[in-house]
């Protein structure tokens, strides 16, 4: 198996924390949280019923494809029919075809996926690569439902830019401790970590990240000339989520959102 970048495994954290971003498990009509729970133990529910044989569970594949195949923010990222909700409690989303699944008695089945089985062991999304190892310890063990994580480890940019801008900020590199060890800093990250989901500005695509190198789908740049506005200092961030603004005032307002965020947290790490 590929070794883990910096042995820090981002995909299975905890019976509560994982990410199915790369499974296209947020590409769906509805991406909301209790859409997606309902989607996940329908799924799970239904292949507990269904034989451990090839052609069975390709007809499960098929029918769950078929039912769940309305309209994709993105069409070509693929949706993974097999997703669904593991572990003891069943409280965190992976594979139901992993060899460690409940019903599969260590019988790996990942071949029957869409991408193969092959491509499920080895594959790490960019932020496993690209983010710190500082960072991506602190993001793992902020977060304490697979719903935000999933959404919010994959944006690599996103991460390293706010990151990058507290160090600036507090004038050394963050290390794990200052978000741990004050509760207010910590709920201060987390503040900023579920911004994405209540990001009035964006007005298109919705919450999944296209988190591939290929380019495919680029986020939209900020049409600063059309506003009538220099470009913003966070610019980068501003972009990663997705934003639009009709106005040099709502841009002046997302600003104001970031400033007021950033200077809180390095406040409380700082005091």
């Amino acid at each position: 198996m590929k070794q883990i970048p910096e042995d820090i495994y981002l995909c299975q954290v905890n019976e509560r924390v994982s990410c199915g971003a790369c499974c296209g498990l947020y590409n769906v009509a509805d991406p909301s949280y209790t859409s997606l729970t309902e989607m996940l133990r329908y799924r799970t529910d239904t292949f507990s019923r269904v034989p451990r044989e090839p052609d069975a569970m390709a007809a499960f594949g098929e029918k769950i494809s078929a039912k769940d195949s309305r309209h994709r923010p993105f069409p070509d990222f693929h949706h993974c029919p097999y997703i669904g909700l593991i572990g003891k409690k069943r409280l965190r989303v992976g594979c139901l075809l992993h060899p460690s699944a409940d019903g599969n008695d260590g019988r790996d089945f990942r071949g029957l996926s869409f991408y193969g089985g092959m491509a499920c062991r080895m594959y790490f999304c960019p932020s496993s690569r690209t983010l710190s190892p500082v960072f991506k310890e602190i993001v793992r063990d902020a977060i304490a439902d697979w719903y935000v994580y999933g959404l919010v480890i994959t944006e690599m940019t996103m991460l390293g830019a706010f990151f990058a801008e507290v160090e600036r900020r507090i004038g050394r590199p963050l290390e794990k401790a200052d978000i741990f060890r004050n509760h207010t800093a910590l709920e201060s990250l987390r503040e900023f970590l579920t911004l994405k989901l209540r990001w009035t500005f964006r007005k298109a695509q919705g919450v999944c990240n296209y988190f591939f190198e290929d380019q495919i789908y680029s986020k939209p740049r900020i049409n600063y000339k059309a506003l009538g506005a220099e470009i913003s200092a966070y610019d980068i961030l501003l972009q990663e989520m997705v934003s639009v603004f009709d106005s040099a005032d709502e841009l002046h307002q997302a600003e104001e959102i970031l400033e007021a965020l950033l200077g809180r947290l390095a406040f409380h790490i700082l005091s």
